[in-house]
């Protein structure tokens, strides 16, 4: 199987969880709809046009976290914008309201970016060359963000690679997260720190109806987490270093 794999870094990011309400709380990574969303803004796609093609019987994607994650939170002043506007209204006069919006920035005690690798396989080679060639040219026609669209992120070419995708029988070392759906077993190791994401949007239907959720695994610093599973592995090779990831 062919593998296209990049990274893609921003200082901050939203990725909003579907059932909050007023205050927004947000995943510690991008869920697989924000990850296909990103990659239908890079082709042009309009909104809302593009979740058939990037299901999960077409499209295999697999997420890394790069880096430490931490949550701050920072509040918001949001206007009130419905019809009919007003200048009154986007002065904020009698119409705004304060929102808690959960925000992501790197974990690391130095200024750095937030770093998540994804690896995206579509049963159209067409459509997967043209990615990757938008994306090694930087040629995007919106520009990609992490979450909201004022997290504006950059999108970086790491590799095509060909990835050997089996079922293990035994443990396997993964390096990407993991649905807790397919694991059997997880073995405590020194030094990992692991962390669960609950109700993660994995599918939505044509009308925007979640048709899929997941739970995930991963650990805090990109290390990977020994587990047995009830499912296809990929097996690849990045930079000389062996990844062992499972689709999300």
């Amino acid at each position: 199987m062919k593998l296209l794999v990049f990274d893609v870094k921003s200082f901050f990011a939203h990725f909003r969880k579907h059932f909050s309400t007023t205050s927004s709380l947000s995943y510690s990574f991008p869920p697989r709809t924000t990850i296909a969303g990103m990659i239908a803004a890079i082709l042009g796609y309009d909104r809302d046009s593009y979740y058939s093609i990037f299901s999960s019987d077409k499209c295999r994607i697999a997420l890394q976290v790069k880096s430490p994650v931490r949550h701050i939170t920072n509040t918001l002043n949001y206007l009130m914008t419905d019809k009919p506007l007003t200048l009154k209204k986007l002065m904020g006069a009698g119409g705004s309201m304060q929102v808690h919006v959960d925000t992501l920035v790197s974990g690391e005690r130095e200024l750095s970016q937030l770093s998540f690798r994804i690896f995206f396989n579509h049963e159209d080679e067409k459509l997967m060359n043209e990615v990757a060639d938008r994306i090694r040219r930087h040629k995007f026609s919106y520009p990609p963000s992490l979450g909201t669209a004022n997290n504006i992120a950059s999108v970086e070419f790491v590799d095509v690679v060909d990835a050997e995708v089996y079922k293990p029988n035994d443990e396997v070392e993964v390096h990407t997260v993991i649905p807790i759906s397919v694991i059997k077993k997880i073995y405590p190791q020194h030094e990992r720190k692991i962390y669960i994401e609950d109700l993660v949007p994995a599918d939505f239907s044509e009308d925007r109806k979640l048709r899929r959720k997941e739970d995930y695994v991963y650990e805090e610093k990109s290390k990977p987490i020994k587990v047995k599973v009830d499912c296809e592995v990929f097996s690849c090779t990045l930079n000389g270093d062996k990844v062992v990831g499972v689709f999300m």
